[in-house]
């Protein structure tokens, strides 16, 4: 019994060290111009909120009510392999059940690349879509795969990237539409938590 101790501390230590360096970090690094996970979280909503490339931005402080929410339009900024007509980037507080007792927050980061709703646009988003997905398929532990109900207002399909330990897939990919501007968009979504004033990955299972 003793044996099983010392394991267990063990194979956690394992798991935590491999956690540590999720996909996710090279993900976020590689496609967004502001990285949570490079500094401190305060530092990188500075830099988000200061970024002298972005343009149309609209903030929304935390209140009792409301949570926070900030968007705003890339000026000249495109990690795709398609050309979009206009790129998006979103922070925001989403709500999240833990269980049927328990609700959290976590900050929902997104990358939004908009294209009309032509026959080459939406094929080439779509294509783009698979590519991110075959891509970082193999580097998580698990991943699922979902699609709106025919005759959704909305078409979508979304593939999420589960990293073990944790409940909330920390990545997403996305393609939408076209909604009512007729267009259509694919979504680039990171999920995360912050603890000690540090962006780390949502929801874990374990105490921190």
């Amino acid at each position: 019994m003793r044996k099983l101790y010392f394991f267990l501390p063990a194979v956690l230590f394992v798991c935590l060290s491999s956690n540590s360096q999720s996909p996710v970090y090279k993900i976020t690094h590689s496609y967004f111009r502001s990285d949570p996970f490079e500094t401190t979280f305060s530092a990188f909503v500075s830099h988000l909120l200061n970024d002298p490339a972005l343009t149309d931005k609209v903030l929304e402080k935390k209140t009792d009510t409301s949570l926070f929410l900030f968007r705003a339009y890339y000026k000249n900024y495109n990690p795709f392999f398609f050309k979009p007509k206009k790129v998006e980037v979103v922070l925001t507080e989403t709500p999240v059940s833990l269980d049927s007792l328990n609700a959290d927050t976590i900050y929902t980061y997104q990358l939004r690349a908009f294209t009309n709703d032509t026959k080459e646009g939406a094929a080439e988003l779509k294509k783009e879509f698979e590519k991110i997905y075959r891509r970082h398929k193999g580097s998580f532990n698990k991943t699922s795969y979902t699609e709106s109900q025919p005759g959704s207002r909305l078409p979508s399909a979304t593939y999420n990237f589960f990293d073990p330990l944790h409940g909330v897939a920390p990545f997403a990919v996305t393609w939408a539409g076209p909604n009512a501007d007729k267009e259509m968009c694919l979504i680039i979504t990171i999920r995360l938590s912050t603890h000690g004033n540090k962006a780390i990955l949502p929801i874990p299972f374990y105490a921190l």
